[in-house]
């Protein structure tokens, strides 16, 4: 018989939706709430003025970049505030079937919430959003070369390697962060439950050490559109998201220009008005509401997704192609040989502007073949991601499967303690 939690503490920077794995943390509690689940949500922050069916625990704190600079360079990598109020709240409220769930610590909290969840590890279950886990910068990407790292954490090579979007001294933080999560994960990696995106990323968390325990649950997409397009009628290419040379936009442009269509570019960033002034003809539409990409996305013959480095979900891929819109992805994203797989698009070579130009070329002349991917895609969507609701399922699976492992190591830890000494 399948154990329910008593309570799910989901542990989280940030109690509003504020970038993927806080989107992901508030949709999870408020789904579970929905269902009767006993939800806390432990978050850093300063919460929001939203009404929610769970309980909530903020600490408030700011994310690193809007503190204090030397506040947030020790905090981010030792938050005392964070272990000492989840330590007392676990010694508090925990029961044994209480079950913990972090999805990110490393904007408010820090790698701290380890040492208070030591105790409880068998019942925690880590949702790896990324690859802070094992990288110091997160991504197992170089960003002063524009390439994808393939250095052992923490080795030599890495820590004398200035691969840091800022500057070195950064970097060298981020070792000293790094070092000290992975003495506090050592346990974890053992007795806890790690969630990942895709299959692939243990190719990358291995370099650090392998969890023990790891299942893939793909991340939940709903689509762009109501219903889905009929492609080969459009003529728009379209980048959405965050305008950082990292998720390789200017490669976009170029290869855009190449190839004669015109970019368009949803959404702002960084190197957005640099980008701008490189490539005139380009059309920039800004950050939009869920509305707006509707009327944009509209006219979407391929969303183009040309991240240099090994993104472990492309969550824009999932929704454009549940949408009816083809891919053209860069083979750098986990994602991209199932986008290839499962027709809903096509790949070209990371970093390379003249394979995606060949890339979109065909795309733009040839109307038989976009209709054929944007039939497909949809069904392509759905064997790379999750609704929300499956999603949610997926997850509630996933804790059974902890609590039952939980009892059993407490039932096994509780007779070894009761046996008596051998002697000798």
């Amino acid at each position: 018989m399948n154990k329910h939690p008593e309570r799910v503490v989901i542990i989280s920077d940030f109690s509003q939706a504020n970038g993927g794995a806080s989107k992901l943390a508030v949709l999870l509690a408020e789904r579970l709430a929905a269902t009767g689940q006993p939800v806390t949500l432990f978050a850093g922050d300063h919460g929001g003025k939203d009404a929610q069916d769970f309980d909530t625990v903020n600490l408030g704190a700011d994310a690193l970049l809007a503190a204090n600079p030397l506040r947030s360079a020790m905090n981010g990598i030792w938050n005392n505030q964070a272990r000492r109020c989840l330590a007392e709240w676990i010694v508090t409220h925990d029961t044994p079937g209480t079950l913990y769930h972090v999805h990110g610590f490393m904007q408010t909290l820090s790698p701290s919430v380890f040492a208070a969840l030591h105790s409880v590890r068998h019942r925690t279950v880590i949702h790896a959003h990324d690859y802070f886990l094992a990288c110091p910068n997160g991504a197992f990407f170089d960003y002063q070369k524009g390439e994808t790292c393939a250095r052992v954490p923490l080795s030599r090579d890495c820590i004398t390697c200035h691969c840091d979007k800022r500057n070195y001294p950064q970097k060298l933080w981020r070792v000293a962060r790094q070092a000290g999560l992975n003495a506090k994960l050592k346990a974890f990696r053992e007795d806890a439950t790690f969630l990942l995106l895709h299959d692939r990323m243990v190719d990358y968390l291995h370099r650090a050490d392998t969890p023990a325990h790891n299942i893939t649950v793909a991340n939940p997409a709903e689509a762009f559109l109501p219903e889905p397009v009929h492609a080969e009628q459009n003529e728009w290419f379209c980048y959405v998201g965050d305008i950082h040379d990292y998720k390789g936009v200017s490669l976009f442009a170029q290869a855009a220009q190449q190839a004669g269509v015109t970019a368009h570019f949803i959404g702002d960033g960084q190197d957005a008005e640099k980008l701008k002034n490189q490539y005139p003809s380009a059309k920039f539409h800004g950050w939009q509401d869920r509305g707006g990409l509707r009327h944009l996305l509209a006219n979407a013959r391929a969303v183009v997704v040309p991240s240099r480095g090994p993104e472990p979900f492309g969550l824009t891929c999932v929704e454009a192609m549940l949408s009816g819109i083809p891919v053209i992805a860069s083979d750098s994203i986990l994602l991209g040989h199932g986008i290839a797989q499962h027709q809903g698009g096509v790949v070209f070579s990371a970093g390379n502007a003249r394979s995606l130009a060949t890339q979109i070329n065909a795309i733009a002349s040839d109307d038989r073949f976009v209709a054929e991917l944007s039939r497909k895609a949809p069904a392509a969507a759905a064997n790379l991601s999750t609704t929300p609701e499956e999603w949610c399922r997926q997850i509630v699976e996933v804790y059974h499967g902890v609590l039952a492992r939980s009892n059993v190591f407490s039932t096994s830890h509780i007779v070894s303690e009761a046996k008596p000494a051998r002697a000798t």
